[in-house]
């Protein structure tokens, strides 16, 4: 989860109001995030991925303002007609076809700030923007520009400029790609496209090279009075929200904002819209969901701790969601902030009404034995994440295949369900590559695998999975551990050998739906960082 520092000078200054630290940790703390420390002046404060809105002094002072009932309630923001215009050409948007722009006056800048702005920047574009792939922010001194602005494809040798952070150094498209770090970084993004975009002034200056880098002209300095931000995307929601979490951490400052004309063949946009959504939510629904017997109005002062506007309309309550709140996708997301805003410490704990007693679940009494027959082999139990990568669970394995894929996946190591478990033991075996051998490990669990004639279309296998390394593992001693399982579990069949592409040609073996052993392939155990011989198997339980 995102980790951001917070002086308590710069907090207290957005609050309006001196606090002591340990009292800010608190209020943080009942907010649901979880405070890590603090040093001297620092918070370091760890927030749940879900709130990017959170991860600036600017946020947190917004939201602790009206949590503290200090500013309780809606905060609205006021935008003046639009000031500047970019058209956007019909090249461009099968690239990146959603842009959102800004135009903020009355700025004032220091070395601190504008760092604070760079690091919202960079988080928003890992929180919303999946590493800039759906979202790329570009934040510009306009006052060597000259609007209006366009927004377009160009061929990679069309245009020259010069990228961020290589001063005097022209370059193409391109050979930004190339040989900027940022481009190498996230040329990915717009690998198979003969065409990248840019945003021109009307003299044809570049501004940026979305979602790569912005040009020299514009940089940023203490001397800057007045920001043009540019937001491109693949997703327009997401783009939307990364653009009003922005807007309204430039309120924070007093910044005076101006909504820009965007104009696309076919239709004319004015962008921010920084109306809140309106939501309807009902009281029995919030009382059942927390166990609680809240009137609307008792609702209504918690909601208004948590920045909404509300509206009483007999048992139902009319709620107007802040505009850089990316959060609230269902009404149970507006339940969680009735609980922040009555407080997590004032629910009483409370047994069960019913007189229950437990007892394990029958198909566990396989897995159960399985775990001791490997505790009384030698082995040492882990556990590792159900969710993988196609890098880790194919690639880096020698396979091939599908798997259910993770829709909103949070990072690029967890975008889908295991289909195995020894790419999760070969990862352990990596961190602990620095302890002696040898290292004899093992897991039991689940994984997924795709199944058209499954209800959901996919089904659960509980499997477990073993690996032992040191000079001398080979495939004898894989087969031992194999046959001692298969007795211990009394799982017959006929053991054959088995090609497999993550084994040795020749060192694997196994029952055929059932399970499998051998010697790990080289190329596998170097591509996990390995460096000595490794023995695994993995069997269905």
């Amino acid at each position: 989860m995102p980790v951001i520092e917070l002086d308590v000078e710069v907090l207290c200054s957005l609050i309006g109001e001196r606090m002591p630290p340990e009292d800010l940790v608190k209020a943080i703390s009942e907010l649901g995030a979880d405070v890590e420390g603090v040093k001297g002046r620092t918070i370091t404060v760890e927030f749940f991925p879900d709130r990017p809105d959170l991860l600036s002094a600017e946020g947190v002072a917004r939201a602790l303002r009206a949590f503290l009932g200090i500013e309780p309630g809606l905060r609205t923001y006021s935008l003046a007609p639009p000031a500047a215009e970019l058209s956007v050409d019909p090249g461009v948007l099968p690239i990146r076809g959603c842009v959102e722009c800004v135009d903020v006056r009355g700025v004032r800048l220091d070395d601190d700030l504008l760092k604070r702005l760079m690091e919202m920047q960079e988080d928003l574009h890992w929180a919303l923007g999946r590493d800039r792939k759906k979202v790329a922010i570009g934040v510009h001194d306009p006052s060597k520009t000259t609007p209006p602005y366009t927004y377009r494809a160009a061929r990679p040798d069309e245009i020259r400029f010069e990228p961020l952070a290589m001063p005097g150094a022209e370059l193409t498209l391109g050979e930004i790609l190339e040989k900027h770090p940022k481009g190498r970084e996230y040329a990915h993004i717009l690998e198979g496209f003969d065409r990248y975009p840019v945003i021109l002034d009307s003299k044809g200056r570049v501004l940026s090279m979305p979602p790569i880098i912005n040009g020299e002209l514009t940089k940023l300095t203490e001397r800057t009075t007045a920001l043009f931000v540019e937001m491109t995307g693949t997703d327009e929601r997401a783009v939307g929200k990364a653009m009003n979490i922005l807007c309204a951490a430039f309120a924070e400052h007093g910044w005076r904002l101006s909504k820009v004309n965007v104009k696309y063949p076919d239709r004319t946009v004015e962008t921010p819209n920084m109306e809140p959504q309106t939501r309807r939510l009902s009281v029995a629904y919030a009382n059942r969901m927390l166990g609680l017997t809240l009137t609307p109005a008792e609702i209504k002062t918690c909601l208004e701790k948590t920045g909404y506007g509300v509206e009483t309309d007999g048992d139902e309550l009319l709620i107007k969601v802040p505009p850089y709140r990316a959060d609230i996708l269902h009404h149970i997301d507006i339940v969680e902030d009735v609980a922040i805003g009555y407080g997590y410490g004032n629910f009483r704990p409370e047994l069960p009404p019913l007189s229950t007693t437990g007892r394990r679940l029958p198909e566990d009494a396989r897995m159960r034995k399985a775990r001791s027959a490997m505790l009384g082999l030698g082995f040492t139990e882990v556990v590792t994440l159900m969710l993988s990568n196609e890098e880790d669970n194919y690639r880096k394995m020698g396979l091939s295949g599908n798997a259910v894929k993770i829709q909103n996946p949070i990072s690029e190591e967890q975008t889908i369900v295991r289909t195995h478990l020894l790419p999760g033991l070969l990862g352990v075996l990596y961190l602990n590559r620095h302890r002696e051998l040898p290292q004899r490990i093992f897991e039991t669990g689940d994984v997924l695998r795709l199944d058209p004639e499954s209800e959901t279309g996919a089904r659960r296998e509980r499997r477990l999975a073993a690996c032992i390394i040191h000079h001398r593992a080979n495939f004898s001693e894989a087969k031992s551990i194999f046959n001692a399982l298969l007795r211990d579990l009394q799982i017959k069949g006929k053991v054959k050998a088995v090609k497999h592409p993550s084994f040795i040609p020749g060192r694997c073996a196994g029952i055929e739906g059932r399970g499998y052993f051998g010697e790990l392939h080289p190329q596998v155990l170097t591509n996990f960082g390995l460096e000595y011989p490794a023995a695994a198997l993995e069997i269905m339980l």
